[in-house]
């Protein structure tokens, strides 16, 4: 096998045993399927993404992360941190001083969510930026 064909082949196997995963702890077949297929998904778009180095003669290793990526990642890391903190803090002022209650999970899980979509934007925009 030459140049990518063997990184998409071993990432079939991986998204199909991922798949699987789902469907022997108790998921639906279709499920598992969809899991399967958006992992499989994922790995086709990421040598596209601009996120990797992208080395074909390395085979199922083809993507690396060069110095670039590497600071975009450290950046966006940074935002979602901070902004996360800031949201856990507000949060915690609110439900403390002034709602004097205790913060439900549904609260915390929205500032995990925050934190992933700044991360996600900001890593989105930085490479955009940085081209």
């Amino acid at each position: 096998m030459t140049g990518m064909t063997s990184y998409y082949i071993s990432r079939a196997v991986i998204s199909a045993a991922f798949g699987a995963l789902f469907a022997v702890t108790g998921s639906p077949w279709w499920t598992a399927l969809l899991i399967g297929g958006l992992v499989f998904a994922f790995f086709l778009w990421a040598p596209h993404s601009g996120r990797y180095s992208v080395h074909p003669e390395l085979g199922i290793t083809a993507l690396r992360r060069d110095e670039r990526t590497q600071v975009i990642n450290d950046k966006a890391a940074r935002n979602a941190f901070v902004v996360s903190m800031l949201t856990l803090g507000g949060t915690a002022v609110y439900f403390g001083a002034l709602a004097l209650t205790n913060v439900p999970i549904a609260v915390l899980k929205l500032v995990i969510v925050i934190g992933a979509l700044t991360y996600f934007a900001s890593d989105l925009w930085l490479r955009r930026s940085q081209q």
